[in-house]
């Protein structure tokens, strides 16, 4: 019995609790991007490429706002969530380039369906945003500090 409750503690505090809330902002995110990608794709004959671009983009800005303030519950001043955006733009115009490549190569090159792709890419995005976002841009100052918190 200890140990399940000893579990379930450290599920709701550390590590464990901003990756389900990272995952849940992720999860609306990617909701957003897949919804807009489908309606500038589908609908405006945007192409996958632009598609991409403006659903990646609007993932971004709820991305944001809600990983600021519920994944890592940053309470930086104005100064500091300004050079915090600017590197959460940063790492995230370089996570599209990188999607942008992928996606390019998987449909062009492999013979991916454009939405399996997209899937894909997405996958790979989420991983390596949570690990540039937790030690790079919401780590509370430090990286020593943000290791296990």
């Amino acid at each position: 019995m200890k140990m399940t409750e000893r579990a379930a503690d450290y599920a709701e505090s550390g590590i464990f609790k901003k990756i389900i809330r990272f995952s849940l902002v992720g999860a609306s995110n990617t909701l957003i991007d897949f919804l807009m990608f489908t309606i500038f794709n589908e609908a405006f004959g945007a192409g996958y490429m632009g598609s991409q671009v403006i659903g990646y983009c609007t993932g971004i800005v709820n991305s944001f706002i809600l990983n600021k303030k519920w994944t890592f519950d940053d309470k930086s001043r104005r100064k500091e969530s300004a050079i915090k955006l600017i590197q959460f733009i940063s790492v995230n115009l370089f996570t599209l380039g990188i999607t942008l490549i992928l996606m390019n190569l998987l449909v062009k090159k492999v013979n991916v369906n454009v939405y399996e792709a997209k899937i894909i890419i997405t996958f790979i995005a989420q991983i390596s945003n949570f690990l540039i976002y937790k030690l790079w841009i919401f780590n509370g100052g430090s990286y020593e500090k943000s290791k296990f918190n």
